[in-house]
């Protein structure tokens, strides 16, 4: 009886693993076919920057704006923030925003004149 029991746990066990081998089979080949596809190209990507080549649009790691890769960052003079204060000023006595809360408990900007809303800066209707 014990030698019975034995044998059919021995059985299960050996048809489960098998089974278990099967079903995994697939993705396991998969898994491996991925593997080897992310490493090709990551070399491939490290052979291009290594060597000075062209890099797909993929592997791109530089930050360009307008085609170059610096920004060039210009300082207002103090001219140029003067007439800034100055039609903010005008935008705030035309617009007079104010912050009101609606029926949800959402804050909103609330606008005296249309189209306030698209800048501070804006002079549309003027």
């Amino acid at each position: 009886m014990r030698i019975l029991i034995a044998i059919t746990i021995v059985v299960a066990s050996v048809s489960s693993a098998s089974a278990q081998f099967a079903m995994d089979h697939g993705n396991a080949a998969a898994a491996a076919q991925a593997a080897r596809a992310e490493r090709d190209y990551q070399y491939a990507k490290a052979s291009a920057i290594r060597n000075g080549g062209p890099l797909l649009p993929s592997q791109q790691t530089d930050f360009a704006v307008g085609g170059r890769a610096t920004i060039k960052v210009i300082q207002k003079t103090a001219e140029e923030k003067k007439a800034d204060e100055v039609k903010e000023v005008a935008w705030r006595e035309r617009c007079k925003p104010s912050v009101v809360e609606d029926r949800e408990g959402i804050r909103r900007v609330k606008y005296a004149e249309r189209d306030c809303d698209l800048s501070r800066f804006n002079t549309a209707g003027n």
